[in-house]
């Protein structure tokens, strides 16, 4: 079960590096320090005062602004550059946010234990074949939260004029192009 678990949220990280690679063409390993990134952004805000639901909504401004500033003023200029420029680049963006993380976080290991964002606690127990087994109630969060976010990336992907377009572009820049998408825009 705690496999299960770890492994759907792993498949969330994971669907972004899929995502961003079939429209760009690039892997991007600044990916995983800007989810490091918006932990701490999170964690750091609520240690700082601010209620749990406002951190987290701020923490996504945050990653929004930090997303389109990097974007801007380093992915977009080296657009039609070759693959390993943009590859170095990603490289570059991660220990940035990594030195950028520590000045502004600190070094020292975050935990947010007491956030009251009316996640289950607790655990269901199951007596069966002479056992028992616990399942951790913000697991099964986790699960069915995961689970909802991959469902609505699907209907996004499938019903949506973007979520097409950016199909379009996975697929093929030529055919893209072709029917009159944008691949600035998509970028």
């Amino acid at each position: 079960w705690e496999g299960l678990v770890s492994g759907m949220l792993y498949a969330l990280i994971a669907l972004g590096f899929v995502l961003i690679f079939k429209a760009s063409g690039v892997f991007n390993f600044a990916q995983g320090i800007m989810v490091v990134f918006a932990a701490l952004t999170l964690v750091g805000l609520y240690e700082a005062g601010v209620p749990a639901f406002l951190a987290l909504a701020l923490a996504i401004v945050v990653m929004f602004i930090l997303a389109f500033v990097v974007e801007r003023s380093v992915l977009r200029p080296l657009v039609g550059q070759p693959d390993i420029i943009l590859f170095m680049a990603t490289f570059g963006i991660t220990y940035f946010l990594i030195g950028f993380g520590e000045i502004v976080f600190g070094g020292d290991p975050k935990v947010m234990i007491t956030a009251p964002l009316y996640l289950p606690k607790g655990a269901i127990t199951y007596h069966t074949l002479g056992g028992m087994v616990q399942l951790q109630k913000i697991d099964i969060a986790a699960a069915i939260i995961a689970s909802l976010m991959v469902a609505g990336l699907a209907i996004f992907f499938s019903r949506t004029r973007i979520g097409r377009a950016l199909r379009a572009v996975a697929d093929s820049h030529e055919a893209a192009l072709s029917v009159g998408i944008s691949l600035e825009q998509i970028w």
